[in-house]
This record gives structure tokens, C-alpha cells and sequence, in this order.
């Protein structure tokens, strides 16, 4: 199959950073053949693509995302990070069967898709059986996204009796997963690994010190990358990282070092509170470091260092987290938030170029993966996945510098094509492949609201004025008021 994309402002991401305006991408068989600006007319195509008046970039990378909490946006505001675990995401837990997995992936995927995502790091938060892993995969599968899948280590411990398994038992269930899954798929599915390794897990027993070592042997012994949140939260002395700080006498990047596991296998999500020597240790081994921008702001975590992990020479990424937190799958809105809240966080206009904010979604996000030989950039050799926005839109307007322009004007739902693997899956407002999306949505709904009601959850569904206005009512009726 050759397919070939014209006419197009093609931004290359490679390492001269070319871009071609008016340029092509050829594609043969799953991998970009050639790029440029005159595609060669003596060829003959199966199809052409006119890509006129778009941007045609390598497919999104998503570097960090909890795929399920797609099914509880909006039931979270107004909540600090560690309540939020507490109130919200433990309760929820207990109620995930793999239906809801299954459904979650779906809604998830379209949304990623049609916003141009093409891969993303699925980070698992749950304990899953090897039904709700199957779950959560599946379905982006046969929407046709790429994915990396990173299954949680956990094992019962003191503080987590309730766990099923021993540590012995989970790294051989690890095992067992990774052998069914990486790979699969033809290559679409691969494999990663969570060690929670953070002060919150940490003193809530739902991570060891032996368990992070044998799981990081583990990961090396497959090559796999770690996946972990770290140096998040609020500065709440009672329940923060402060007090977390207080009581070890360590930021999480130093216990990983004190560990002796730190290293280019760790994706480090979020990072607020890192320390410039967290950084600088960070950026000497390798690890990587994923900003997750608007998931930040909206729980009140503050805003990452990321334009000084950028200066110390740390590789980083960008990331959504996940709809409950913030509402977003969209990666083109984290590299828009990316660089206004560095701007603003150093009063300087210059600390996060958008194209820098750019390679974050792309090329950094695949060199983070180690993926950088197949993914994250447009060049021959590689595999084709590409997205193609739209910039003829009224809200984008003049085009006078076009990634300026649509990273700080356009959406991600300006996709007009998405592919990946060489196979289009998206295309104006259409998925090519998978269930029909209104009876995803629909499903959906009903699955989260069930679940919702079981966790005792169901007055978060109230609207905020709603439950204000009825606490004034009362109020004034106690106090002897009129309704």
C-alpha cells in the first residue's frame, strides 16, 4: 500500500529539524519512504491525500495516561491531590470490573485519536487480573492506536493485606503478561512497567524497598521502561510532600538514587516539587521526566520545573494524566498550556518555544520510550504515523507563523487525518475501524454512573450551584430565613 500526503506544511521533527512547506510524506507498507518538497510524479500512488492548508506533524505521543479515569470527568473539582485519592480514586477502585475497563479504553482511544494522538503510555494505578488488562487493551487495538502498556507491580504487604498476591507471585504474573502482550498485535502493543516509588505510596505501604529493586531487575532483564509518579501533590505540611519530606529526610529522586535503580529506564510523571539537584541527578543517568501541565494546575499542584529540566539537560515529555483530573486527552492543549504556564512561572517569554514544547509530544516522548529509532519524528525509515490538522479554521485565522499560530489558536479536534502504522484510522470526524462511538458514549455514561453510586459517590453528580444553593436554602430555614 502507498499512500501519499502532499501539499502540506510538513514539520519533520528530525534531527535538522527540517519543515517543508508545500511538502510530502510518502508512505510503503507501514513506514515513511520518502519526505520532501516535490514528490516524485512518475510514481504511481493507491492513494493521495491533499494536505493543503495543513500541518502535518509526527503522530502525538501521550507520555502519561490513566485510560479509565476517562469515565469520571467532572466529578473531581475542587479537591487537593491527596483527598483526591482518598474521596475519590480508592473508592472508585473497588468497583472497576473489566467491562468498565473496556469501556473506558474505547472512549479514551477515540478521544486521543481524534485529537491526534497516536501512542500513548497507558499507566496502571489499579490492580489488574489478566482479564483487565486484556480490557484495556483491546479496544484502542482495534481503534488502531499504538500503546504502551504499563502494568503495576504491587504485592500484599503489611499496610496492603488485601493484595492477592505475594512479591514472588506478581513477578511471575508480570511475566506471564509481558510474554502475551509485548510485541503483540504486530507491534502495535508493547509492554512497560509501574513502580510506584513516591513518598505517598511509600507511607501507604502500597510500595516497598524490595519490591522497587526486584522490579527494576526485572525491567532491566526485558528491557522495559518504568513508569512512576513522583514529587507531586501539594505542600500540605498534615498530608503533602512536606510532610513525607519531614519525616524521610529525601525528595523521591534521591531515595531512587540512594536505591541504586535510577537510571534510562525510569519515565518520572509530574515532578513539581523537584529539586535543581533532583534534576541534575535525573539528567546524569538519563531518566526521563513527563510534565503533565493542565492535570497540575487544575489539582493545585503547582507548575513543574520543566524549563529547567530542559537547561540541565533532562529528556522531557508531556502527558494528559487523565480526564478525571483535568477533562483532557488532548495533546495539542498540553503543549499550548506548556509554555504559558513556564512563561508565566518565570515571568520570561522565552523559557518554553513552542517548538521545543513540540518535540516534548514528539521525539523527546519517543527517545523517552526508547522508541526513537521507530517513532517521533517524520523521516524515511520510520513508521508512519502521522497527523494532519486542519489550519483552515476560523478561530485559527492568518497563518503568518503557522506553529505559533496553531499551538496557541487551533484544538486538537482539528485533526483531519490520523495515522498510524501506515493505516489511516481517523479521518474528518470518522474512525475507520471499531465500535460505533455515539454507543461507546452512551455505554458509557451508564457504566460510570452505576459505579459512581457503589462508591458512595453519587452527590458528585449534583452541579456546584446547585449543591450551594440548596446549603444557603437550609441555612436560612434553620436560622428561622424564607426559602
Amino acid at each position: 500500500m502507498r499512500i501519499l500526503v502532499k501539499n502540506g506544511y510538513v514539520v519533520t521533527v528530525n534531527d535538522r529539524r527540517d519543515v517543508f512547506d508545500g511538502g510530502y510524506v510518502l508512505v510503503q507498507d507501514g513506514r515513511i519512504e520518502k519526505i520532501g518538497r516535490q514528490p516524485d510524479p512518475k510514481l504511481l500512488y493507491d492513494e493521495v491525500i491533499d494536505a493543503a492548508g495543513c500541518l502535518v506533524l509526527p503522530g502525538l505521543i501521550n507520555m502519561h495516561q490513566h485510560h479509565w479515569y476517562s469515565l469520571f470527568k467532572g466529578v473531581a473539582d475542587g479537591i487537593l491531590l491527596e483527598d483526591w485519592l482518598h474521596q475519590i480514586v480508592f473508592p472508585i477502585t473497588a468497583h472497576l470490573s473489566a467491562n468498565a475497563m473496556r469501556h473506558a479504553s474505547y472512549l479514551c482511544g477515540m478521544d486521543m485519536l481524534a485529537t491526534g494522538t497516536t501512542c500513548s503510555l497507558n499507566h496502571s494505578v489499579t490492580v489488574t487480573t489478566p482479564e483487565i488488562t486484556a480490557a484495556s487493551i483491546e479496544p484502542q487495538v482495534e481503534l488502531g492506536l499504538r500503546q504502551v502498556f504499563a502494568k503495576e507491580l504491587r504485592c500484599r504487604t503489611p499496610l496492603f493485606a488485601s493484595h492477592p498476591l505475594t512479591l514472588e507471585e506478581s513477578l511471575a504474573e508480570f511475566e506471564q503478561e509481558f510474554a502475551r502482550w509485548n510485541g503483540a498485535r504486530d507491534g502495535l502493543v508493547r509492554m512497560a512497567m509501574v513502580i510506584e516509588a513516591n513518598a505517598h505510596w511509600t507511607a501507604s505501604g502500597m510500595s516497598t524497598e524490595e519490591l522497587i529493586v526486584r522490579g527494576y531487575e526485572l525491567a532491566r532483564k526485558h528491557r522495559l521502561r518504568i513508569s512512576s509518579h513522583i514529587s507531586g501533590g501539594t505542600f500540605s505540611l498534615e498530608k503533602g510532600l512536606l510532610k513525607h519530606l519531614r519525616e524521610t529526610g529525601r525528595t523521591d529522586v534521591r531515595y531512587l538514587m540512594m536505591l541504586g535503580v535510577l537510571d534510562e529506564s525510569w519515565i518520572l510523571a509530574h515532578g513539581i516539587h523537584c529539586t535543581d539537584l533532583d534534576l541534575e541527578q535525573m539528567a546524569t543517568v538519563g531518566a526521563s521526566l513527563v510534565h503533565t501541565p493542565t492535570s497540575e494546575t487544575i489539582r493545585g499542584g503547582g507548575i513543574g520545573p520543566i524549563a529547567v529540566a530542559n537547561s540541565k539537560g533532562v529528556n522531557t515529555a508531556l502527558g494528559t494524566d487523565g480526564a478525571m483530573v483535568d477533562y483532557s486527552n488532548d495533546m495539542v492543549e498540553q503543549i499550548r498550556v506548556a509554555t504559558l504556564l513556564q512563561h508565566a512561572r518565570h515571568l520570561d517569554p522565552t523559557r518554553l518555544p513552542v517548538e521545543q514544547a513540540i518535540e516534548m509530544a514528539t521525539i523527546r516522548a519517543a527517545r523517552a520510550l526508547g522508541l526513537d529509532h521507530e517513532l517521533g519524528s517524520l523521516e524515511a525509515g520510520k513508521r508512519a504515523d502521522i497527523a494532519v490538522f486542519d489550519m483552515r479554521k476560523v478561530h485559527i485565522g492568518v497563518l503568518h507563523r503557522p506553529l505559533s499560530t496553531f499551538f496557541s489558536a487551533g484544538r486538537g479536534s482539528d485533526a483531519k487525518l490520523v495515522m498510524v502504522d501506515g493505516r489511516i484510522c481517523f479521518r474528518d470526524g470518522r474512525f475507520m475501524c471499531g465500535a460505533d462511538p455515539s454507543a461507546i458514549v452512551r455505554e458509557a455514561e451508564k457504566v460510570a454512573t452505576e459505579i459512581l453510586k457503589k462508591a458512595g459517590l453519587a452527590s458528585r453528580l449534583v452541579p456546584a450551584w446547585r449543591t450551594r444553593g440548596e446549603s444557603e436554602v437550609a441555612t436560612r430555614r434553620a436560622a428561622g430565613g424564607h426559602a
